[in-house]
């Protein structure tokens, strides 16, 4: 290739380069800004039995429902918010591995984790009064005006129908435009949806009509390191729709949490102090990383391509001169 032609295809990609910097740096802009980023602050706490392993929890009319799990252990308990004791008990059998619960029409409906059965319970007896047939594993529940929503530890949330408990639909959730899995136990609360992450101390609130996650709560925190070393993982959160407050707890925690979520960077003004790096932060940078290295990928593959399409052009062109000057050559 004639220097000229190595100079000008120089000269492209350094003028091309910019224009994609740009735009990569604009959707990055967008996607990390469509996430709020939370912390949770404890407003007040109640006793928890330490050997409840959490799978459900509700509150309806200053009670907590809550649905305990692993095998030989599963119940369901109603537990007066007022004193924090257990007025109310149902044992499963040893074969069962509870899950997700919710309230809808006056009746309690609990999971099983690989039973493909759904519990449905008078809400003030606690007399068992039918069972619905589902496929695949149960994790979290909630309800919805007109539908509810279970996950079973992938990204995807089902809807199902309020009668039949057939499925409707099936949502895909993302963050920052990547499935989210371990989606756990679910709260409902007007078109979103507040679901644990299994493993993390994370909150995220999903949008139904999107399947995008449009915060993430930090969660963690709330244990001292005494009571961490007996604890499981965050998991249950309660909707107290009298009042507008919050209740969170986990497998094997001493405590129910009333909290409210407060952005992040107000409560580091305020504290005045410096912070370790949260998982939402870290999230935010791992994003962030992979979008500059999609976008140097890009930009290398088009300016490949550009030179590719230089290269052929000028090949062409030496093709026609070459057979001018054999033309020429064979005319003299």
């Amino acid at each position: 290739m004639p220097r000229w032609r190595v100079a000008y295809c120089v000269i492209f990609m350094l003028l091309i380069l910019p224009i994609f910097n740009v735009n990569s740096t604009i959707a990055s802009t967008e996607n990390s800004d469509s996430i709020q980023y939370l912390e949770v602050v404890i407003e007040d706490n109640l006793t928890h039995n330490i050997s409840s392993w959490t799978q459900g929890l509700l509150i309806h009319e200053g009670y907590l429902y809550e649905s305990t799990g692993k095998k030989g252990y599963s119940t369901l308990q109603r537990i007066n918010m007022s004193t924090g004791v257990v007025e109310e008990i149902y044992n499963h059998n040893d074969s069962i591995f509870a899950e997700g619960l919710t309230i809808y029409d006056g009746k309690l409906i609990q999971l099983t984790y690989v039973s493909n059965v759904a519990f449905v319970f008078d809400l003030e007896s606690f007399d068992l009064i039918e069972t619905y047939n589902y496929s695949g594993e149960g994790w979290g529940l909630c309800v919805m005006p007109e539908f509810f929503v279970m996950s079973n530890g992938s990204s995807q949330l089902s809807l199902r129908d309020l009668e039949t408990f057939e499925l409707i639909n099936v949502i895909n959730v993302t963050k920052n435009g990547a499935p989210l899995i371990y989606l756990n136990e679910l709260e409902c609360v007007e078109n979103f949806v507040y679901s644990n992450v299994w493993l993390t101390d994370e909150i995220v609130v999903i949008d139904l009509d999107s399947g995008n996650v449009t915060s993430s709560i930090n969660a963690s925190g709330l244990l001292t390191f005494s009571e961490e070393e007996n604890a499981d993982v965050l998991n249950g959160i309660a909707f107290d729709a009298n009042s507008s407050e919050f209740w969170v707890t986990g497998k094997y925690w001493p405590y129910f949490f009333q909290v409210t979520f407060e952005e992040k960077d107000e409560l580091i003004n305020e504290n005045n102090n410096d912070k370790n790096l949260s998982n939402s932060e870290n999230d935010e940078i791992i994003d962030e990383n992979l979008v500059e290295s999609d976008k140097f990928v890009n930009s290398l593959i088009f300016l490949l391509m550009a030179c590719l399409i230089i290269w052929v052009f000028d090949l062409k062109l030496r093709g026609k001169s070459e057979k001018t000057q054999v033309q020429e050559h064979s005319g003299e």
